[in-house]
């Protein structure tokens, strides 16, 4: 059987391992090149990085080219709160469970039907038609729903109708029931 290293502690493990078995990290993988690692971006490419687990049936060596994430613009610095440090940085939500990045942009419409982002959601059947709006003020980003059916939230605190919520990196939105992290 193939064995590969483990990208936290070394140890040599069976390549198809979703956990490593000494040191217990989760291993995941490039949705891009197919690389092992920890961590939300890949080391050797810059994809985004996904769960083994859930990566298993929708990338595998097999694939000679596997999904693509959204492209990506040049991170800038942040602080710690996740706000730019006055360098124009772009928060990205990447999807829980799978390998799609949304990268917000100023007045984007959030839809299944409508919206910048329709070829993308088309199938989240949870997602209103036209559920959303992403809207930047100076350096804070901000998510509106328009009253969705299965509404919007930011860290478990459910968005009113047509009231701006900031989110920053770290937080957790929900939008119609599927979870993003903002990375």
């Amino acid at each position: 059987m193939k064995e590969i290293e483990c990208p936290s502690c070394g140890e040599k493990i069976p390549d198809d391992s979703i956990y490593c078995d000494m040191c217990g990290i989760e291993l995941l993988v490039c949705v891009s090149c197919c690389a092992t690692g920890t961590g939300n971006f890949c080391g050797s490419c810059g994809g985004a990085m996904v769960s083994r687990k859930n990566a298993v049936q929708s990338i595998s060596p097999a694939q000679p080219n596997p999904p693509q994430p959204v492209e990506e613009r040049r991170e800038q610095e942040t602080s710690d709160d996740g706000h730019s440090t006055g360098k124009g940085s772009i928060p990205k939500l990447r999807f829980r469970d799978g390998n799609m990045v949304i990268l917000p942009r100023d007045g984007a419409i959030i839809g299944r039907k409508e919206g910048e982002y329709a070829d993308q959601l088309k199938n989240f059947d949870l997602i209103s038609r036209r559920h959303g709006q992403f809207i930047k003020k100076g350096r804070t980003w901000y998510l509106v729903d328009f009253g969705s059916t299965n509404g919007c939230f930011i860290n478990d605190t459910e968005l009113e109708p047509d009231v701006p919520m900031p989110f920053k990196k770290g937080d957790v939105v929900d939008i119609g029931t599927y979870i993003f992290d903002v990375v």
